[in-house]
């Protein structure tokens, strides 16, 4: 009896110990619930204070901030009801494209039929007056690395030639593309019902700075400021002489053909002594002897005109050479002011 009396009284501690630790896991569950709770609401209240400020801006006819205010609320937290009444801020303002966009993205959140049936009015409502500009792009204009900007914002290639719906106002369009000069231009769209468009032109090439050589020094100057006009060398291949230089070039050709032609018909004449060593003598190959010696005639006649040609390539290219000389430079003046007792005035010296 004793032991069972034990065993139940261990029991009994057992199953307190055990709810006792469920309380406390529960207590700590709850606690760790009220703490994130209260973090919700601390980051809702933000959210709720900028809503509110957004009112009274909106009550006192500065729509600008109201509308501003509206909008930080909502990227606190995204709420339907902020976006809604984002919308009607920007309607108020005429701003149409950004109205209903708001409106567009209440309806991804709400959940009150109400406020979907006024997101879903204003939608129907604003989107026949909605104004347009499309950015034309043709493909001539489409050069390598070109970037098109709307009022300073990229504009990606997707929305290039499409009409892109935008708020009323004046839109600065700009490109550039590397090696090219930069295009700007202006449109103003109508805040309802426009559709205007801009053409992009092919832009233009920027051309390559050539850097010019500094000119060379000037002479040394003399005593008093004076100085040596002095004139540039004279290159010694004048025209002339570059034209005796291609004449000498095809001597130097006809010299090589005709060296080639004559060894060949040498080569040529040896063949048909070799068939015919007799010419006294009846040949079986005196026909393919005397083709050799014909095709050896053939290649000397090229052979003497390879080396007459040569040869009044090379005269030709020295009477050039030596007629195209160039002239002797001219003189050198210097120019030196001079001034000492009794005497004053400007001397001139000339050098040949």
């Amino acid at each position: 009896m004793q032991r069972k009396a034990l065993e139940a009284v261990r029991t009994s501690a057992s199953i307190e110990g055990t709810n006792a630790r469920r309380v406390a896991a529960a207590l700590a569950f709850g606690v760790a619930t009220l703490i994130a709770l209260g973090d919700v609401r601390a980051q809702n209240s933000d959210a709720e204070a900028l809503f509110t400020d957004a009112e009274a801006l909106e009550a006192a006819g500065k729509l600008p901030e109201a509308c501003d205010a509206f909008e930080a609320s909502n990227r606190i937290e995204p709420r339907a009801g902020t976006l809604i009444r984002l919308g009607q801020c920007r309607e108020n303002q005429g701003r149409l494209v950004s109205a209903w966009s708001a409106y567009k993205d209440a309806l991804t959140r709400v959940k009150d039929p109400a406020k979907r049936q006024l997101a879903e009015q204003r939608v129907a409502s604003l989107s026949p007056r909605l104004s347009y500009l499309t950015v034309l792009v043709a493909d001539e204009s489409r050069v390598d690395g070109l970037m098109i900007k709307r009022n300073g914002k990229e504009l990606d290639a997707a929305l290039w030639n499409r009409a892109a719906p935008v708020d009323g106002g004046v839109y600065t369009i700009t490109g550039h593309a590397p090696g090219h000069e930069e295009w700007s231009t202006t449109v103003e769209v109508a805040a309802e019902s426009d559709k205007a468009s801009i053409e992009v032109p092919r832009f233009k090439e920027l051309r390559k700075l050539v850097e010019t050589p500094p000119p060379p020094p000037g002479g040394g100057g003399g005593t008093g400021g004076g100085g040596e006009i002095d004139q540039p060398p004279t290159s010694m291949f004048t025209p002339r002489r570059k034209i005796a230089l291609g004449l000498a070039g095809v001597g130097v050709l006809g010299l090589a053909g005709g060296l080639v032609f004559g060894t060949q018909a040498k080569g040529l004449e040896n063949e048909a002594f070799d068939l015919c060593p007799d010419p006294g003598v009846p040949c079986a190959d005196a026909p393919a002897a005397q083709q050799k010696i014909d095709d050896g005639h053939s290649k000397a006649v090229l052979a003497n005109v390879a080396f007459g040609v040569a040869g009044a390539a090379a005269i030709g290219a020295a009477v050039l050479w030596f007629t195209g000389a160039p002239k002797a430079e001219p003189a050198r003046v210097g120019v030196h002011p001079t001034v000492r007792p009794g005497y004053s005035g400007i001397d001139v010296l000339v050098r040949f």
